[in-house]
């Protein structure tokens, strides 16, 4: 004896499936008769170098010199501010820091 017989959920999954499938080309279709384009993403580029902050603005305390903790606020300083601290003080000077601003530029 044969027997064909469906499991109700086998079957409705693929019925799922199947409609879902059918409305996909419906939404694009509706899209397009409205206008509406996909967003377009614009090519990845590098981002503009931006200029070096003035000595003054790092220096919020205005002791004279930029602490490690002042360089925090700007990332490339505060990764460059060892080789930069010529005199291993823990602090930039205005001339130490000219060094950085020049290679910014």
């Amino acid at each position: 004896m044969t027997q064909t017989t469906f499991r109700s959920t086998g079957l409705a999954a693929v019925l799922a499936m199947v409609a879902t499938a059918a409305c996909v080309p419906i939404a694009f279709a509706q899209d397009a008769s409205r206008g509406e384009e996909a967003p377009s993403n614009p090519p990845h580029s590098a981002p503009a170098p931006s200029s070096p902050k003035p000595f003054e603005e790092l220096d919020a305390n205005a002791d004279g010199a930029i602490s490690k903790d002042e360089a925090a606020v700007d990332p490339p300083l505060a990764q460059a501010f060892g080789t930069l601290d010529t005199d291993a003080d823990g602090r930039l000077t205005p001339e130490e820091y000219a060094v950085y601003a020049q290679g910014q530029s």
